[in-house]
């Protein structure tokens, strides 16, 4: 359990201490209080308890002591280690990979739910048809049907949150390999360390979110099926949308993650070191800047949308515009006689999105990364447009690229985003298997591996409790 630690009436922040909280009986001991918090609005089969104490004295050796302790006449002691070269202490990296866990986790769980969303709708829209192909030549028996997977904004829909699930899923599995390394190697360099935990953050902000918003995106797109339970997709979807606020709202946490923005700006501006992805923010160093002596050369085709390198520099240059931006309209305030804390409260509409720029430069990048790490040539060309797709898909939708990118670059983005989701199209069944996800998991009557959806259906129908 954690509580603040008060001595003397001075607070010394939140310290963990252990505590018995039942019996041998598992009745709770006298003073203390336990139950459940109630019905939630998804995942109800997680118990999620509270706990309230009155009149019990935890014993002060009870404290976990491993980085302070509390001498008998209540003196606090500090445990110090330094590192040598002024790095980050062994300690320092443990409370940076305790704080990440959690984040890291729900980043992994983003990428599962909107992957399991994706599984069922992709295989149901390739199953289900509606509309003729040639209404020209009369409706009948014999005319064909179109599969709905190829309309193309219903194709478009469905394939751009597949490619996110996939950007999640790489930026995951980085993560992860990022912090196992870090805790079996306690002498690693770990400079970077700070901005990947404040990356973290955002990362859990907005994954959650989007994989929140996806889910629903690719129900709606199973039309009436999607609306009963059965097919899976529904209850996913009431399921899942709470962890856009569990561990920290999205808002919240990309704050988190332009703060450290803000700070490596200061850092580049005094020319100090920077760590990760903030490296590309070295520019900021010349008292003359220019955002556009960094802007990548217009590109002069659709085909230069499709190079996931071009994508990729484009990300970093909104990256570092949006950090410029935000940094230099905080100065200005703080120059006019505002607090740090007034100017910031002020600004917080550009922090918040210019958190989420910086984290999809680092989603984009550890996509790049994952493409040139793929060894079989087919499976690294399906990847790879759906990176291009990733990328492109948040380059029409506008947001943060006004006056970066003129009229005709857009015109350009659109028409590659049109031309990768057929490319991908052949694929779409085959990247959903690949995620495995059997049909238990997925209980789902359209989503199933056969692809008898309407026998599902059927099945699911007669056998409702409703009809008994």
């Amino acid at each position: 359990m954690e509580r603040a630690l008060l001595i003397d009436g001075k607070e010394y922040g939140v310290h963990v201490f252990w505590l018995q909280l039942r019996d041998e009986n598992l009745e709770p001991l006298p003073g203390i209080e336990v139950g459940d918090i109630g019905t939630k609005m998804g995942e109800n089969e997680v118990d999620i308890g509270y706990l309230r104490m009155k009149g019990v004295r935890i014993p002060r050796k009870h404290l976990m002591e491993k980085k302070q302790h509390v001498e008998p006449d209540g003196r606090y002691v500090k445990h110090v280690s330094k590192a040598k070269g002024g790095g980050a202490t062994k300690d320092d990296k443990s409370h940076y990979l305790t704080m990440m866990g959690a984040r890291v986790s729900m980043v992994g769980g983003a990428a599962a739910a909107l992957g399991k969303a994706s599984t069922i709708a992709v295989r149901y829209n390739v199953v289900r048809k509606q509309g003729f192909k040639d209404t020209a030549a009369g409706v009948s028996y014999m005319t064909q049907e179109n599969q709905i997977i190829d309309y193309k904004m219903n194709q478009y829909r469905l394939l751009k949150e597949l490619s996110l699930a996939y950007a999640i899923r790489f930026t995951s599995n980085w993560l992860t390999q990022k912090m196992d390394f870090l805790r079996k190697n306690a002498d690693a360099d770990a400079s970077d360390l700070p901005e990947t935990h404040a990356s973290a953050a955002g990362l859990k902000g907005f994954c959650c979110n989007a994989a929140a918003i996806g889910i629903e995106e690719l129900r709606k797109c199973c039309g009436g099926a999607g609306y009963l339970q059965a097919s899976g997709i529904a209850s996913l979807e009431a399921d899942y949308k709470w962890r856009a606020t569990a561990e920290g709202d999205t808002v919240v946490m990309l704050l988190q993650t332009a703060r450290y923005l803000v700070k490596a700006a200061n850092s580049a501006k005094n020319n100090e070191p920077l760590a990760g992805l903030t490296a590309c923010l070295s520019p900021l160093s010349d008292p003359d800047f220019d955002y556009n002596s960094v802007r990548p050369a217009a590109a002069t085709s659709v085909e230069q949308f499709l190079d996931i390198g071009y994508l990729l520099s484009l990300f970093e240059y909104r990256a570092i515009t949006q950090v410029y931006f935000l940094a230099n309209a905080l100065w200005d305030r703080q120059a006019k006689g505002e607090t740090f804390d007034e100017a910031w409260s002020a600004l917080t509409l550009k922090a918040c999105r210019t958190g989420q720029t910086h984290v999809l430069y680092f989603m984009m990048s550890k996509f790049v990364e994952m493409v040139g790490t793929c060894e079989d040539a087919a499976c690294q060309a399906a990847i790879t447009k759906l990176c291009a797709l990733f990328a492109l898909s948040d380059l029409v939708s506008g947001q943060q690229w006004a006056g970066l990118l003129d009229i005709s670059q857009i015109e350009f983005a659109e028409e590659a985003c049109n031309q990768v989701c057929s490319q991908i199209r052949p694929d779409a069944v085959a990247l959903v298997d690949a995620w495995d996800f059997p049909d238990a998991a997925l209980n789902s009557t359209i989503g199933r591996f056969d692809g008898n959806i309407y026998e599902g259906q059927y099945a699911a129908a007669v056998e409702s409790p409703l009809n008994t």
